[in-house]
């Protein structure tokens, strides 16, 4: 298949269904030339993972890091708890040295936090005022990583993640304060479809509102399927990006079963229409 669109696609999705050299195999086979790889630096120096990209000529495009993992201690940036927050910034710069060995050149950074609100969290939103307060304070320590990545050539990509996860960091306009205060080339916006649906109210406005600071997007349908699978209007999404000039790539980010082969055929098949429509 031709795709008009550099899509990747990020091996997270795949955990627990096969092989990396399997899964490697299925989707060269589907014409997919870029992943993201997990943000795992106890397993980065692997020369063996290296050499199966390389065989299938594969590249990576960067590093998804493990923000919300189910088991130990999350990489968490908005903390009073200073060896947590040491832990943290060592992640994501391990992350970063992980990124630059495999030649990549983007990293996700999302803003968990371990501060207790003292409200329900699965439906509120704390003032925009009070989350200003708290992002400023972690504005250094932002530049300080972004200092580190520059030397790696590698940008560190703001993830807004919806409210189940955090309320400091959960949209495109709290991102975009984010990224517009640290000013630096290498620090920027990934958007992600999931997310968005949960919290933007406007596709198309938070994709044109962030354009300067856009240098990646995640798509994955309202099921966090491949696009296609559910109801989010992905045909606005694509005027959208078509509309501010977007030129870099495009990431698969979906949860994948056992039948992920006909879900991801599903899916690009879906997206690959809509991109020659709009001639992205």
């Amino acid at each position: 298949m031709i795709y008009l669109v550099n899509f990747s696609i990020t091996l997270n999705s795949f955990l627990r269904l096969g092989s990396l050299e399997h899964i490697i195999k299925i989707l060269t086979e589907f014409g997919l030339r870029y992943i993201e790889i997990p943000g795992d630096p106890s397993n980065f120096s692997s020369k063996t993972n290296l050499e199966i990209f390389n065989t299938y000529n594969l590249s990576v495009l960067g590093v998804s890091g493990l923000w919300t993992v189910s088991k130990g201690m999350s990489p968490i940036l908005l903390t009073k708890d200073q060896q947590i927050l040491s832990y943290s910034k060592n992640y994501i710069k391990e992350c970063i040295r992980m990124c630059n060995y495999y030649g990549g050149s983007i990293l996700n950074v999302c803003l968990l936090s371990d501060y207790d609100l003292k409200i329900d969290r699965n439906h509120e939103l704390i003032s925009y005022k009070d989350k200003k307060k708290l992002l400023k304070r972690l504005l250094p320590i932002l530049s300080e990583l972004t200092y580190c990545s520059k030397d790696f050539g590698v940008y560190l990509l703001l993830e807004p993640l919806n409210r189940y996860s955090t309320p400091f960091c959960s949209n495109a306009a709290d991102a975009l304060f984010v990224s517009s205060n640290i000013n630096d080339d290498h620090f920027a916006i990934l958007l992600d479809t999931y997310h968005m649906n949960i919290e933007e109210k406007d596709f198309s406005y938070s994709i044109k509102r962030t354009k300067n600071f856009l240098k990646h997007i995640h798509f994955s349908d309202n099921n966090r399927k491949m696009p296609g699978l559910g109801h989010i209007n992905f045909n606005s999404i694509f005027k959208a990006l078509k509309k501010v000039q977007y030129t870099n790539y495009i990431g698969l980010e979906p949860i994948l079963d056992k039948n992920y082969i006909t879900e991801i055929r599903q899916g690009l098949n879906f997206l690959n229409k809509i991109s020659n429509k709009y001639k992205i």
